[in-house]
C-alpha cells in the first residue's frame, strides 16, 4: 500500500498540470490493477481542503462535493473511515471548518469528552468546548 500526499490528490482533482495529472492517474491505476489500495491520512485531508479553498478558490460546497467523491472512490483507504465519515457528516450539516470537524470526531473516537479551544467558531460544534477567559 502507498500513502498519498496532498499534491497527488490536488493534481488528480484539479488537473492543473495535465502531464503530472496523467502520471498520477497512471500510478494510481497501476496500484489498483495490482490490487493495492492507496491510503489517505487525516492530515492530508485537512491540507487538501485548505489548498483547494485558499489556492484554487473552491467554495465549502465544492470541497464537500470533492470530499464525497473521494470517500466513494473504491481504491482509496482512509486513516479511520468511521472518524472521517462522522466529521464529514457534521461538516455537511453544520458547515464551518473541515479541520475542526475532523479534530472533534477524532478526539471523540479516542474517548475525549470535548476539545478545549479558544476558537469561538469551533466551539459551536458539540465536539468542542470554549475556554472561558
Amino acid at each position: 500500500m502507498l500513502a498519498l500526499d496532498t499534491n497527488i490528490l490536488v493534481r488528480l482533482i484539479t488537473n492543473d498540470d495535465p502531464a503530472q495529472a496523467q502520471r498520477v492517474q497512471d500510478a494510481l491505476d497501476a496500484e489498483l490493477t495490482a490490487g493495492r489500495e492507496c491510503l489517505v491520512g487525516h492530515i492530508v485531508l485537512c491540507e487538501l481542503v485548505w489548498v483547494l479553498m485558499r489556492l484554487y478558490g473552491y467554495s465549502v460546497l465544492q470541497c464537500q462535493q470533492t470530499m464525497a467523491s473521494l470517500l466513494g472512490f473504491a481504491g482509496l483507504r482512509f486513516e479511520s473511515m468511521p472518524t472521517v465519515l462522522t466529521a464529514f457528516k457534521n461538516w455537511q450539516r453544520d458547515g464551518g471548518d473541515w479541520a475542526d470537524h475532523l479534530i472533534g470526531a477524532q478526539m471523540q473516537a479516542l474517548g475525549c469528552a470535548a476539545v478545549l479551544t479558544l476558537d469561538k467558531r469551533a466551539s459551536r460544534q458539540n465536539t468542542h468546548r470554549l475556554l472561558g477567559i
